[in-house]
């Protein structure tokens, strides 16, 4: 996180960096999934979970989750109003995993006496560019104020600063001694400045496969290769769908009135702006007297679109006069921020200095977005929210029907008016037809036996009541009900030994002779590519291959040919033209900062399998519990 934040990145909250540390300690548990029925055993009212000792109340995820939605909000335009495309996002999971990471690590580093003390915490954010003017802190009072615009309190920011200098002593103490040896170092180097230049002929096993096949072929082909075609274990379930209607559901003038109470006034700039890009830790003069030259053009009174689609180096804006649109407090770096507030419509700034280069500000209007503005969307949030609890609740009925009134699914569910469905036998991995829900519904129901019920789920636009109803077991279908399988799996086959077989016969000749003249014998095209560097595509044919690339880049001599390969869906044979060296002295000039990079990667990758596997310990000694009812009404 701090090192996102002195970096101020243009265009997204500061604050919302506070999230980022979150994502990459949580990515690691991104495909990591929760069990859907863990027992909420030993959680307290208001707890969403438990990390060893630690809850974590709803309260503060549902905190993390807020910030996690901003920032993706910012990032990709999300509209609040189309839940389900959040809901596809699984940001309840990322802002769950975040901070069962933190407190995981939190919890690790003090058994190993590490800690944050005060003093550590505030050493860093009088460091923060976002905390200073002119590279003095602004005082407790501003400091205040900024964050309380980004809806965050003093303690909350302070203890999550907390927690990630401790995430960084303890990252340190795992890692320091991980280092890289000069060979690791050479191999980097020549995998990002060697580059080689091939010449090949391609055999498309596609091409080449058979268009029929003989009855009696497929038929051996399916006896000889009947483990091929083994099902895994597939599963039927009968399920309702309580269907979430915010239409239905009413919400009291007092509910929104208190929503919109809890928001505040947020004031908008529209702006344009010139950018003169300077480089970041040198010498800047000579951009410094670029931008100086376009100020004096727009105070000479040149118009500023016109100026601004002449000389503005920033690409998003320069082709509409630098027009930025709308945007709020926070949303742009700090210095361009406070430069924008600043003004009023139609005054010009001086330059503006930032970690981009140099600015010329103009203010086109102001606006003050009014809480009042927002009403139909808080009215549609609170409706939604009241239709999900709705639905949810009447799940769980369904579900205490079927389990203490001995009662069947199909029973309970025309009782309540709804129309009881059975899908088709499905696998881990497939689409349930009928069902819009994603991948973890089915790893859930995997879990369960024969005539289980699962807990609720929320699908889109409401809960699924699922009861396991049949389990098949792995199996090998008979012939006819493959055949089709079979068929294409024999042709594929088939074309592969046909296209093997004539690049065989082509590398023979080209081995003897000449590349070129075997090419056009064979009516096969040769090909040569441009210079390609090792850990790069080499066209669109042959793509990246590992094999290719290790004997291009390692065995082979210039002038030499090798194959047949087998390399993105065809047999290829290939000759090495050409095959750069290594520049000695670049090496010398850059190996001191590719070893820092690689040696912070390979510690990166190291600290990252630590979080994953402390985490997954936790969970193997049931020491995260999440209360799975209570963490689906408040993503809701």
């Amino acid at each position: 996180m701090l090192a996102f934040l002195r970096r101020k990145q243009k265009g997204l909250k500061w604050v919302l960096w506070l999230v980022i540390f979150g994502l990459a300690a949580g990515m690691v548990l991104l495909f990591v999934s929760t069990p859907g029925d863990l027992s909420s055993g030993g959680l307290q009212q208001g707890e969403i979970a438990q990390v060893g000792d630690r809850p974590i109340s709803a309260i503060e995820f549902r905190k993390q989750y807020k910030r996690l939605y901003e920032m993706y909000r910012q990032v990709y335009k999300l509209d609040q109003q189309d839940p389900e495309i959040i809901k596809q996002l699984g940001l309840g999971q990322q802002a769950l995993n975040q901070l069962i990471s933190e407190y995981a690590l939190t919890s690790q580093a003090q058994k190993l006496g590490i800690d944050a003390t005060p003093e550590e915490v505030r050493q860093e954010i009088v460091k923060m560019p976002v905390f200073q003017n002119k590279g003095t802190f602004i005082g407790t009072v501003q400091y205040q104020q900024i964050l309380e615009q980004n809806q965050m309190s003093a303690p909350e920011f302070e203890e999550s600063l907390r927690r990630d200098i401790i995430r960084q002593k303890l990252m340190h103490l795992l890692t320091d001694g991980i280092v890289v040896s000069p060979a690791e170092v050479r191999q980097e180097f020549e995998s990002r400045n060697v580059e080689a230049k091939v010449k090949y002929i391609a055999v498309d096993k596609e091409a080449v496969k058979p268009a029929t096949v003989d009855e009696q072929e497929l038929r051996k082909y399916y006896a000889s290769h009947k483990d091929t075609f083994r099902t895994g274990e597939l599963r039927r379930i009968n399920y309702v769908f309580v269907r979430a209607d915010p239409l239905s559901v009413k919400v009291s003038d007092d509910a929104v009135r208190a929503r919109l109470n809890a928001i505040n006034p947020e004031e908008q700039v529209r702006a344009a702006h010139i950018l003169v890009k300077a480089p970041q830790g040198q010498d800047d003069t000579e951009a410094r007297k670029k931008a100086e030259a376009v100020l004096a053009r727009i105070q000479g009174g040149e118009d500023f679109a016109t100026v601004a689609k002449a000389v503005s180096e920033d690409p998003g804006s320069a082709q509409q006069g630098g027009d930025l649109g709308f945007f709020k407090r926070g949303q742009m770096v700090p210095e361009f921020d406070q430069a924008a507030f600043s003004m009023q419509p139609g005054q010009t700034s001086g330059l503006v200095k930032s970690p981009f280069g140099f600015h010329i500000i103009r203010v086109i209007e102001k606006t003050t977005t009014s809480p009042e503005s927002q009403r139909p969307m808080v009215e549609f949030e609170l409706r939604q929210a009241e239709a999900n609890r709705k639905s949810r609740d009447q799940a769980y009925k369904i579900i205490n029907a079927v389990r203490t009134g001995k009662k069947s699914l199909a029973d309970v569910a025309k009782e309540n008016k709804l129309n009881p469905m059975t899908s088709d036998y499905f696998g881990l991995a497939d689409p349930i037809p009928g069902m819009i829900v994603r991948n973890d519904f089915n790893q859930r129901l995997f879990g369960l036996k024969k005539s289980d019920l699962m807990q609720p789920y929320q699908g889109s636009g409401g809960y699924y009541v699922a009861q396991l109803a049949d389990i098949k077991a792995p199996d090998v279908p008979p012939f006819e009900q493959v055949r089709s399988r079979v068929e294409n799996d024999y042709k594929t086959a088939k074309g592969g030994e046909l296209a093997k077989a004539k690049a065989t016969e082509f590398v023979n000749a080209a081995k003897s002779g000449d590349f070129d003249a075997a090419a056009k014998k064979a009516e096969l095209k040769a090909t040569t590519t441009n210079y390609f560097k090792k850990g790069a595509n080499i066209d669109e044919t042959l793509r990246f291959s590992q094999e290719l690339h290790d004997r291009v880049f390692t065995k082979m001599a210039e002038g030499e040919t090798v194959g047949p390969l087998d390399v993105a869906g065809k047999f290829v044979v290939v000759q090495l033209v050409d095959r750069s060296e290594v520049d000695p002295s670049k090496f010398e000039q850059e190996k001191t900062q590719l070893e820092k990079e690689i040696t912070e990667q390979k510690r990166s990758q190291f600290f990252s399998t630590y979080v994953r596997n402390l985490v997954d310990e936790l969970r193997k000694n049931n020491e995260i519990q999440i209360n799975q009812q209570l963490l689906d009404d408040v993503v809701g």
